[in-house]
């Protein structure tokens, strides 16, 4: 069993504390960045289809018209 004497202890203990906030960090400042790239590129896929689908229905409403307009039966 490894036995360590109490100022190694408390010295290593101090270390892995701090190294373990620096580790969070830098993982937190990496994936900061990862998660707004995420929300950026679902936001665009969601005005994307919604405009696909805004475009569809205008079309729709085209059509409609054009069938019940008088000026196009002829």
């Amino acid at each position: 069993m490894l036995r360590l004497r109490p100022l190694p202890a408390s010295l290593a203990l101090v270390s892995m504390a701090v190294g373990a906030i620096v580790i969070i960090s830098l993982a937190a400042v990496a994936f900061i960045p990862l998660l707004l790239g995420a929300a950026v590129v679902t936001a665009w896929l969601v005005a994307l289809l919604l405009l696909g689908w805004a475009g569809i229905e205008a079309l729709a409403a085209l059509e409609r018209w054009v069938e019940t307009d008088p000026r196009f039966k002829r």
